[in-house]
């Protein structure tokens, strides 16, 4: 039998492409980076591009009104996670706080959290 011949590259030379391949993608993309938003300026750059250290002390040096912010972007999602908790019919939650209205919308621009909310309308309203 006669020997094969071997066409095209062998693996060892075949893995060794595709991380230099690897290599020069990552290069490009840093040179995107550092073209599109400069020197790191954490002020422009992404938070999901933020080194890890740095986000480790963002997240602790977040103030009260921060998290909340973060948790509750708008009244609507605010509302609906008090009405959740307070247990009270969907319907009736809502006849009974539409007189309160400007109460509410107070509550929510203090940044008051939702337990102590509830609590709130229980005991000075008698929504419960």
């Amino acid at each position: 039998m006669a020997k094969r011949a071997v066409i095209g590259t062998s693996p060892k030379d075949s893995s060794i492409d595709k991380m230099d391949r690897f290599i020069q993608r990552e290069e490009r993309k840093e040179q995107s980076n550092l073209r599109k938003y400069g020197k790191r300026d954490l002020s422009k750059t992404p938070f999901n591009e933020w080194p890890i250290d740095k986000k480790l002390d963002y997240y602790e040096n977040r103030s009260e009104a921060d998290k909340f912010k973060e948790k509750y972007p708008s009244y609507s999602s605010w509302y609906d996670a008090v009405k959740k908790q307070s247990k009270v019919y969907p319907t009736t939650f809502v006849d009974w706080t539409s007189k309160i209205k400007d109460v509410m919308h107070g509550l929510y621009n203090s940044h008051t959290s939702v337990k102590e909310t509830v609590s709130i309308l229980k005991n000075k309203h008698g929504i419960y």
